[in-house]
């Protein structure tokens, strides 16, 4: 099935639309939980001390699940086709976080915040230096066409942890302006509606009363 057009473009702007909902969801609720002091808690049957926002309670575990099943779909679905979710979920996740740790380094008492954001950064960027081999141009749209025809530059046709390009490789060949176009014109609209629709569900859940 990852190998109909029509599946693969679903599987890119599916994937990447749930990707971004449920990173920018995590991010937020990770910045909220560090405004509160780091630590929150719901439930139970002990007296708690800072009480978690319904947003948190809501989208921390819904946004780690999300963003799983967004690799999932990216991995079986899209496959070499678009801008390459497998390869960018893991760099967005912890250097988005570590952003997110580094602003509470600020904070009084941020002095572990700043070493988890040191380390974070860390694992977020050293897989994207190891990856620039494929180049940028695979980064950015993938490494086929939508009907699974390999691209092929200088160094012949190199996909992204052997996913795509099922074709031979007397099949590959550039990518054109035609290619740029279909990748980007599917995984960025889908970018910018999963960060809407978080706004939108974020904002919705803070004005909701936390639960007793």
């Amino acid at each position: 099935m990852g190998n109909v057009p029509a599946a693969r473009v679903a599987g890119s702007a599916v994937s990447w639309l749930l990707f971004t909902l449920s990173f920018a969801l995590l991010y937020r609720v990770s910045d909220l939980v560090m405004g509160l002091g780091g630590f929150c808690a719901s439930g139970g049957p002990y007296v708690i001390e800072t009480e978690c926002p319904q947003s948190v309670v809501v989208f921390a575990p819904l946004s780690i699940f999300g963003g799983l099943i967004a690799v999932a779909i990216a991995l079986f679905l899209a496959r070499g086709f678009g801008t390459p979710l497998v390869i960018w979920a893991w760099p967005v996740l912890f250097v988005g976080l570590g952003i997110a740790f580094l602003r509470a380094a600020f904070l009084p008492g941020g002095t572990a915040n700043l070493v988890v954001a040191i380390v974070f950064l860390v694992m977020g960027l050293a897989p994207v230096a190891l990856v620039l081999r494929v180049g940028a141009t695979r980064l950015i749209i993938g490494t086929t066409t939508v009907h699974d025809r390999p691209f092929r530059d200088r160094r012949g046709p190199t996909p992204i942890f052997g996913i795509g390009g099922t074709g031979r490789d007397a099949d590959a060949r550039p990518a054109t302006a035609g290619d740029w176009a279909r990748a980007l014109g599917v995984s960025v609209p889908a970018i910018l509606v999963g960060l809407w629709l978080a706004q939108l569900l974020f904002t919705a859940a803070s004005a909701s009363p936390a639960p007793r």
